[in-house]
């Protein structure tokens, strides 16, 4: 346990074990947070979303899986590129 003393207000030494558990703890947080916030699935949120599960080590495939959309939709969306309305699809045919 890490013990702050009144000579080091606000500041805290940890030991490079400790470190490294500290760093799995809030990877874990992350990637549960970025789970639970992958209910709503309008377009703003599938990107919002998807950032959030790339940010948290998810692989594209993954956050595909998760999201229930395809790899190439998860690419176009971290490439930052706009999706294609229905018409404009149909419009390039």
């Amino acid at each position: 346990m890490v013990k702050k003393t009144q000579n080091q207000p606000g500041y805290v030494t940890f030991t490079d074990s400790q470190f490294e558990d500290l760093k799995k703890i809030l990877q874990s947080y992350l990637k549960v947070t970025a789970i639970g916030a992958v209910r709503e699935l309008t377009e703003e949120a599938m990107e919002r979303n998807t950032w959030l599960l790339n940010a948290a080590g998810f692989s594209q495939e993954e956050i595909g899986k998760i999201l229930h959309a395809s790899q190439p939709t998860i690419s176009r969306i971290l490439a930052g590129k706009p999706a294609k309305r229905k018409g404009e699809e149909e419009a390039e045919k």
